[in-house]
């Protein structure tokens, strides 16, 4: 047993005996808590085995008896101040406006206040005794409740599965009890572990204050202050009640730092190494050898990266690509000495900068990473903090990296400028909710390029971008390596995209490494099946022809016609008509920022603040949530952007899906509703043994269909896709398009499809709408739009689709290398 595990198992019995002996104490007390033995401050021995109090009662059964109402009552305090505080934390985080204004500003008020002076106005208002006492306790952990579950609350939000909620018209309760409280569990019984130890010194103190259980209650607190001036004469008195409330403290204070410890990295058998400030001559900047990585889940260990060996050498750009699933971010993380939790390390070795990063302190790798290393994540969403400014949060990186202050402005602006962002001071002053999802990628982007690092280790940069942005993006890499810039771990799943860019490529596949080369001979000559895969979805990324080349006749699904949206002040788009008939498609495309997801949010009415008509079905709908019916609500749904962030984790497939079916068919029994789902499940291509998985069980592709199966459930009128392809890889993201083809075919489902994939319309068909700068550019059927495009940002999207090298396309069946 580690020594870590030792010191938990030992606060755990001490914690557990001083609890046992509290509750339980009262029944094993020898006589009554007020029963007079002998005279006051008598010494040990007899029938009073620690000696009398003032009053000349047995100190050992008052003991006995006075640690329930503590242990009680600081449990009573904490339940209340957490029901209150989580509600009310929630519900500002949810509500936000006047709501979380109010909330806030009460917390704020109480926060102020000493602990003591507001302890002592709680009970002089309610009274002495058990009840102010524990209502005192609750006041002053209230506050910083609230602060903690509205900043967790404010995370959780910025997930696609509470969006979805509330686009369905879940109704508050059922968001925050359902789909948010379940993912703050761990965060909430973190804090509530700290917070009882609070609640118990409160409550102590308030007992020696005499402001608690009065005479001739036993409790722990009031001993002290009954006997203190007889400390003397009878020390028992006061030590016994003292070491009782501090071992309850101290045990509780080691077993949360045991259960509850700062993430940590994962130990290894390898010995810390010294860190070396320069990178040694002709050495790679990153060598894996052997790499082999383990999660651990409810279906038993599995292998999720085997044996992987790598080299990648300074300036150099090493595509790592692969389908979802196949373990390209866990060999990215890995790359930088961290894995994520489940995931353990079975063996191999890895380098940074000619340095070990298995078996570094935690202080030593942070040192290495921030000189050597740079790492931008996949969801730019978790990566900025929520409440921390553009300018800010690059700054951050480079004053933890030790750059001088009078140089950071200049440095971050030329970051940003690096990524093809504004460096403006308006811009530096923006929110991450203020960027859109390719601004915020890019933002992050410029982070990790800020310190100029010697790898930089990218996970999907471009997914959420469009083709231009992502285009230009590659390209400053490409420049940034061949101006002596930082090597380059490319993490991506379209092959075509960074063939132009990456000097190698490197495929995976179910974790290990089946396909390792320069870029023109893999492309040229694939020899694993899963290259090949990779290889011929890059050929196909070419605009093939739509399978219809104008929607089907008949009347309007949906029509919105003068729309004019406005965020924090600021104009976001103006002027918006589009339409869509039953079965047709409408896909809106642009570059990042332009508004496309924003028009998708002003049509579920997640963003209210807009004028204009909205038509469903020749009925007049809302602005906002709130004002439509549950009807309207349920005949446009939404599929999120993100596969990883559209499904609650907490749950099961079958309940996700479940969910929706039981709010327009709640004559259905549990049996039904099985069945339904599993019938919802094989309509989107899975099995019916899917329903019993979570989400983490899912590859990209499937957790997809099962945000399609979800917003089918609801049988709407109109499906609303915000960029459903962009964070898989080619092949999955042929699938989901068929999927959403046959919908349309064989439901009669209208689409309305946000994408800056130019491929998507040419698969789809319908109608194309050019969105840029907040107004509609060009409009009009795909095949005409994708051919002979009138305006010149058309032509640029156009432009930028990525494809293969000629020579790297071979006939097929050319595959075997020589």
């Amino acid at each position: 047993m580690t020594k870590q595990r030792w010191r938990s198992a030992v606060a755990a019995l001490i914690l557990a005996a001083t609890v046992l002996l509290a509750l339980l104490g009262p029944f094993l007390a020898p006589h009554g808590s007020g029963e007079v033995l002998d005279m006051p401050y008598g010494p040990a021995g007899g029938a009073a085995p620690l000696g009398t109090d003032h009053l000349g009662a047995d100190v050992l059964s008052r003991f006995l008896a006075g640690g329930r109402s503590l242990v009680l009552l600081s449990l009573a305090a904490l339940a209340a101040a957490y029901t209150l505080g989580a509600t009310a934390g929630m519900l500002a985080a949810l509500r936000g406006g006047r709501t979380d204004t109010v909330l806030l500003r009460g917390a704020d008020v109480l926060l102020s206040l000493p602990a003591f002076l507001l302890l002592s106005l709680t009970v002089v208002a309610l009274g002495r005794g058990v009840t102010g006492v524990g209502a005192a306790a609750a006041v002053v952990l209230l506050p910083e409740i609230v602060r903690v579950v509205r900043a967790a609350t404010l995370q959780a939000l910025q997930h696609d599965y509470v969006e979805a909620a509330l686009a369905r018209g879940e109704r508050t309760g059922y968001v925050l009890l359902r789909e948010v409280l379940p993912n703050l569990a761990p965060v909430l019984a973190a804090d509530a572990a700290v917070r009882f130890v609070g609640a118990v010194f409160i409550v102590s103190t308030a007992g020696f204050l005499g402001y608690g259980a009065q005479p001739p209650a036993a409790d722990w607190g009031l001993m002290v202050l009954e006997n203190r001036d007889g400390l003397s004469l009878q020390p028992l008195a006061v030590a016994v009640p003292a070491a009782g409330i501090l071992a309850l403290l101290l045990s509780a204070n080691l077993l949360v730092d045991a259960v509850f410890p700062a993430a940590r990295r994962p130990r290894s058998r390898w010995r810390p190494v010294p860190v070396v400030a320069d990178l040694a001559a002709g050495s790679p900047v990153l060598r894996l050898r052997g790499l082999t990585v383990r999660a651990h889940g409810p279906d038993g260990p599995r292998t999720v990266v085997a044996a992987v060996d790598l080299d990648l050498a300074p300036g150099r750009i090493l595509a790592l690509v692969g389908p979802s699933g196949s373990g390209k971010t866990t060999v990215a993380l890995a790359a930088l000495g961290e894995l994520r939790p489940g995931l353990s390390l079975l063996g191999g070795e890895v380098h940074l900068a000619g340095r070990s990063v298995l078996g570094l302190s935690e202080r030593a790798l942070r040192r290495l990473r921030s000189r050597h290393a740079g790492y931008v994540p996949q969801d730019p969403r978790t990566s900025l903090a929520p409440t921390m400014r553009v300018g800010d949060h690059i700054g951050e990186f480079l004053r933890a990296r030790s750059v001088p202050r009078q140089q950071r402005p200049e440095r971050i602006r030329a970051a940003l400028r690096m990524v093809r962002l504004p460096c403006d001071d308006g811009f530096l002053r923006r929110l991450p909710h203020q960027l859109s999802g390719g601004q915020r990628q890019r933002v992050a982007l410029a982070a990790a390029l800020a310190h100029r690092p010697d790898l930089l280790v990218l996970d999907e940069p471009t997914s959420a971008l469009d083709p231009v942005t992502a285009t230009a993006l590659l390209a400053d890499i490409r420049r940034l390596r061949e101006d002596g810039g930082p090597a380059v771990l490319l993490v991506a799943h379209d092959l075509a995209q960074v063939a132009s860019v990456a000097d190698e490529v490197a495929v995976l596949d179910a974790g290990r490494l089946v396909e390792h080369g320069p870029v023109a001979e893999l492309l040229a000559r694939p020899v694993s099946p899963a290259a090949r895969r990779l290889v011929d979805a890059a050929r196909g990324t070419g605009l093939p022809g739509p399978r219809e080349s104008a929607d089907l006749a008949g009347p309007t699904a949906l029509a919105v016609q003068g729309l004019e949206a406005r965020r924090d002040g600021h104009r976001v788009l103006a002027a918006i008509d589009l339409s869509v008939e039953p079965g047709g498609c409408l896909s809106v495309v642009g570059p990042s920022g332009g508004g496309k997801t924003t028009l998708l949010r002003c049509l579920t009415g997640l963003h209210s603040d807009w004028s204009g008509t909205l038509r469903l079905a020749d009925q007049d709908v809302a602005h906002g949530l709130r004002g439509r019916s549950r009807e309207q609500l349920r005949r446009l749904q939404l599929v999120p952007q993100d596969p990883h962030s559209s499904l609650n984790p907490r749950h099961t497939v079958g309940r996700i899906i479940a969910r929706p079916l039981s709010r327009i068919r709640p004559e259905l029994d549990p049996k039904g509703l099985r069945r339904e789902v599993e019938r919802l499940l094989e309509r989107v291509g899975l099995a019916s043994e899917h329903a019993g998985r979570r989400p983490a069980q899912l590859s990209g592709g499937q957790r997809q269909r099962v945000a399609v199966a979800r917003a089918l459930a609801s049988d709407p009128a109109v499906l609303l896709c915000d960029e459903v392809t962009s964070a898989l890889d080619a092949p999955t993201a042929h699938t989901v398009i068929s999927l959403l083809a046959e919908l349309r075919r064989d439901l009669g489902v209208a689409l309305i499809v946000v994408t800056h994939d130019l491929s998507v319309p040419a698969r789809l068909g319908g109608r194309l709408a050019v969105l840029a700068d907040g107004r509609i550019r060009e409009s009009g059927p795909s095949e005409r739009l994708l051919t002979a495009p009138a305006d010149p940002l058309t032509r640029e999207l156009l432009a930028a689709i990525p494809a293969l090298p000629p020579s790297a396309i071979t006939p097929a069946g050319t595959t075997d290398r020589p």
